[in-house]
């Protein structure tokens, strides 16, 4: 199979979870439906509800940090965002399971809610792109040298793709206006590399804990396979940032899923 399109082919979790249970699916929806309330009742929504720095720190509208990521400036706008979001997202939340998947989202949402509010505090800014950007900047850290196709033409290796919209970014913004948030862009592809670099990030990446409290198992056979399934999981995950998905074997790419899939399992449980 042609690295090209390889993307395209993670697009939905391989357990077979429906879009509208994964939390991609859930995101997009909520978006989506977001929209509509903020043309029916707009421009009072979107004043409530939109990231104005002002605001949140005269006023402390702390909420906008958070509701600004579902409001969008127009179909487009959202269209393009909620492609992103799908084709991306799907293979991260693959990954990583529904929680990790979420907090790093919000994390990069916050992130560049945070970097407007130092460098465009006058400005009133919409849209998840913030947040999109970060998952770009994840896509690139996890599989560099996965092909995308720009402008679902050209294709370009992950990695190359992303620093070149980074260089682009700091550079617009740096410009007079333009109406686009670059220094969201910004931000949360900084917050993402901060997660990916931070050591508590690593532990929150992908960590089960060795010392998981497994039904049946006897508590030194839990932290010894415990142990073991972190050391496979923790293998594979190096493997992935220096190669590549694709250069998985079907046995890693299987333990991957099924680690993945019991994580969920998991969460939902506690």
């Amino acid at each position: 199979m042609s690295p090209t399109y390889y993307y395209r082919q993670q697009q939905r979790p391989r357990w077979g979870r429906s879009f509208t249970s994964s939390v991609v699916g859930k995101l997009v929806i909520a978006n989506v439906a977001v929209y509509f309330l903020q043309q029916l009742f707009h421009p009072h929504f979107t004043e409530v509800f939109a990231l104005a720095p002002r605001a949140v720190v005269e006023n402390f509208y702390i909420w906008q940090l958070g509701t600004y990521m579902f409001l969008h400036g127009g179909f487009m706008h959202l269209l393009f965002n909620m492609i992103i979001l799908f084709i991306f997202g799907s293979t991260l939340e693959m990954v990583w399971g529904s929680r990790r998947f979420l907090q790093y989202y919000f994390a990069c949402g916050l992130g560049a809610a945070l970097f407007i509010t130092v460098f465009n505090y006058n400005s009133h800014v919409v849209g998840a792109s913030g947040a999109i950007f970060g998952l770009l900047l994840a896509y690139a850290m996890l599989f560099p040298d996965n092909y995308i196709l720009l402008w679902f033409v050209i294709p370009v290796k992950a990695k190359y793709m992303v620093a070149g919209l980074a260089v682009l970014e700091l550079y617009m913004g740096t410009q007079s206006s333009t109406g686009i948030a670059h220094f969201a862009h910004l931000g949360g592809a900084a917050t993402g590399l901060l997660f990916f670099r931070s050591t508590i990030a690593q532990k929150l990446r992908f960590t089960m804990g060795p010392k998981q409290k497994w039904k049946g198992y006897t508590r030194e056979k839990r932290e010894q396979q415990g142990d073991q399934e972190y050391a496979n999981i923790d293998s594979i995950l190096d493997k992935i940032s220096a190669k590549g998905y694709e250069n998985l074997t079907s046995t890693e790419k299987r333990i991957l899923e099924n680690y993945s899939r019991k994580k969920n399992e998991d969460s939902e449980e506690n």
